[in-house]
């Protein structure tokens, strides 16, 4: 289910069941963002974990979806960067650091990354079971065949599921297909 500004006032009035959502859809696509500072996955976590905890507490400051967003994937910058500082420290060893420049638009570009892989993993949750499993084999590289003998499937059946799985993954985002339309 997609967060909307109503789950937002519910959030911000201590909803649990508003802050389940809002961790639900979220919390992959904030490790996938926080994995981009090069951390390993456990250290991704850790960070996207605090962060909601923190937001817990500040729920009270955000009246929409953009503004809460905009603080998640800040929180997620900072607290990598506050994490690669402190490895940096206490290990005295290089770690990665962005330019001002280079830092806004790979910062820029991670968020629209983490989104899409956000939006796509709701959209494949949206599939029937079948095509879903089919659909992400496909996306891992297998081919028809492959798929076919794992699932000990026909070939045309993987091909009619992976045809049924793009016609309504194309219907149901449109936005999607437009910029990733290699990958259908």
């Amino acid at each position: 289910m997609e967060l909307t500004e109503s789950h937002i006032r519910l959030l911000s009035k201590g909803d649990r069941k508003a802050f389940r959502l809002l961790y639900e859809n979220f919390f992959i696509a904030l490790c996938i963002f926080a994995r981009g500072f090069h951390l390993e996955r456990e250290e991704a976590e850790d960070i996207v974990q605090e962060v909601f905890c923190k937001l817990y507490d500040e729920r009270h400051l955000f009246t929409n979806v953009s503004s809460l967003k905009s603080y998640l994937y800040s929180s997620i910058k900072n607290g990598c960067l506050n994490y690669i500082r402190g490895e940096k420290r206490r290990k005295d060893r290089e770690s990665h650091y962005y330019d001002d420049v280079d830092e806004e638009r790979t910062f820029f570009n991670d968020i629209v990354e983490s989104e899409v892989y956000r939006e796509l993993k709701m959209l494949m949750d949206e599939l029937p079971p079948q095509c879903r499993n089919i659909f992400e084999r496909v996306l891992q590289g297998a081919t028809s065949e492959e798929i076919a003998e794992a699932l000990q499937l026909s070939v045309e059946t993987v091909k009619t599921q992976r045809k049924k799985a793009k016609q309504i993954l194309r219907e149901r985002y449109n936005l999607l297909y437009n910029i990733f339309g290699i990958l259908f």
